[in-house]
């Protein structure tokens, strides 16, 4: 919920209570989302996702000329970065000739970032932890917000599962009191005829709980992150149980391995559908029919990076073109990605990445066996925190590594250990250390959770 107080509140209030205000927040989230404007991008995408190549590349380029000089002549941060003013692009290979904007970048204050001619408009903030542990604020206007959700509308329209279709979600949110020890454990959304399941208490003994209440919602959807469905689909599996019968499962958030989706496959009898997309809004990646990773072209470009040079395999760079109020041109996310063979089965023509490589990160498993297996919302809390990992490192212990700024005060800490408490329980003891920096996977990146003493949740 919107904030700490609001948050305590709500856990206060009674489950009827409570799924009614997830629906009052429902309903806020559809006005936000969904109106004319998301109408018409959805429109427009159903058709230009089958224009050929050429009329594709000349839409980016347009596009692009667009957002360049917009960010030149608006954007404070742009005017520092570039050393002058680019020019209209004749090719897409020229974008490389621009530097590259980093996470840090972005922790600049907004008159930085946004507008100059907006300085005193109203902007939607998206807070979000990122894949880094990252603290980071992102302005949006409300017409980006419904162009963005128009690509996942699209997205949902190739999984068989488009439109208000009955939506089982696992997702970071915190939706019951963390030491609850008997179901429910979810809670309704009926603006969005949606079932909100709690991601941070599946453990062995409340899975059978989670299953039928799946079964009694009869999803035409499951949307969750991998972590959360793996250990239900092996229960569905092991219990050859086949109530469950979705369109379709779209995941997102961490990455999906194969066991995991062979394993989801099975347990629902339907295909399961990956995308790539970040609260940023520079990139998006979805999966065709063909099981093929396509960087949406409409929403920006994507290069693949490797020690600065194009690579068959490397970092993600986006320039994004849906959202004038924060535009994003060249932005390295610290993901990776693999690029696939063109053209796709499909039809389109996208271009086609073999595989996303973005979170790798461990599952926490607290001692009543509940597998926590995603926890970045936490590290929204405040941009005083620069990094966080989380490592677990005895059974009923977490250790919280934090690189702070000057301007880092201890409430900064608490309100963090706070918002962890509310995903893990009072069983977990948890220690905040300060660090002066956190260590690096061999390809740079950082792994925000890490279990020293058991992976979980295993497919």
């Amino acid at each position: 919920m919107p904030s700490q107080r609001l948050s305590d509140l709500y856990f206060r209030l009674p489950g009827p209570i409570q799924d009614l205000a997830a629906t009052l927040y429902g309903w806020h989230l559809r006005r936000l989302r969904y109106g004319r404007e998301h109408d018409r991008a959805l429109a427009e995408l159903t058709e230009s996702e089958r224009w050929p190549a050429e009329r594709l590349a000349t839409l980016q380029r347009a596009r692009l000329d667009r957002m360049v000089a917009w960010a030149w002549n608006e954007i404070p941060l742009y005017r520092e970065l570039w050393s002058g003013k680019p020019g209209t692009f004749e090719s897409l290979e020229e974008l490389a000739e621009l530097p590259l904007v980093r996470k840090t970048d972005l922790r600049r204050p907004r008159p930085e970032l946004t507008p100059r001619s907006w300085a005193d408009r109203p902007l939607e903030e998206i807070h979000t932890g990122g894949t880094t542990g990252m603290p980071l604020t992102i302005y949006a206007s409300r017409g980006a917000l419904q162009r963005n959700y128009a690509f996942f509308s699209r997205f949902r329209d190739w999984a068989g599962a488009g439109g208000r279709v009955r939506t089982a979600t696992f997702a970071g949110r915190t939706l019951v009191a963390p030491d609850r020890n008997r179901s429910p454990y979810w809670r309704r959304n009926l603006a969005s005829r949606q079932l909100l399941l709690s991601s941070y208490h599946l453990r062995p003994d409340t899975l059978e709980a989670y299953a039928n209440a799946l079964a009694a919602f009869g999803p035409e959807l499951i949307d969750s992150y991998p972590s959360s469905l793996r250990p239900l689909a092996r229960w569905f599996v092991d219990a050859n149980d086949g109530r469950v019968r979705p369109r379709a499962v779209v995941t997102s958030s961490e990455t999906l391995d194969d066991p995991t989706r062979a394993l989801i496959e099975r347990a629902f009898a339907c295909r399961v559908f990956d995308h790539y997309g970040a609260a940023e809004m520079a990139a998006f990646i979805t999966q065709c029919e063909e099981g093929r990773y396509h960087p949406n072209p409409e929403f920006g470009i994507v290069e693949l990076l490797d020690e600065g040079e194009p690579a068959r395999e490397g970092e993600i760079v986006a320039t994004g073109f849906i959202n004038p109020a924060m535009p994003l041109i060249r932005y390295a996310t610290g993901d990776r990605a693999i690029r696939g063979q063109e053209p796709c089965p499909c039809g389109r023509a996208f271009p086609v990445f073999e595989r996303i490589e973005g979170r790798m990160d461990d599952v926490i498993v607290t001692p009543e066996g509940r597998l926590i297996g995603r926890v970045d919302p936490i590290f929204k809390t405040g941009g005083a925190i620069l990094e966080t990992r989380v490592v677990q490192d005895a059974p009923d212990h977490l250790r919280v590594e934090i690189v702070t700024s000057p301007d880092y005060r201890r409430d900064d800490g608490e309100v963090l250990l706070e918002e962890l408490a509310r995903r893990v329980g009072s069983s977990m003891r948890v220690d905040l250390v300060e660090v002066e920096q956190l260590p690096r996977t061999r390809a740079g990146k950082l792994r925000t959770v890490v279990n020293e003493i058991d992976s979980g949740g295993g497919a």
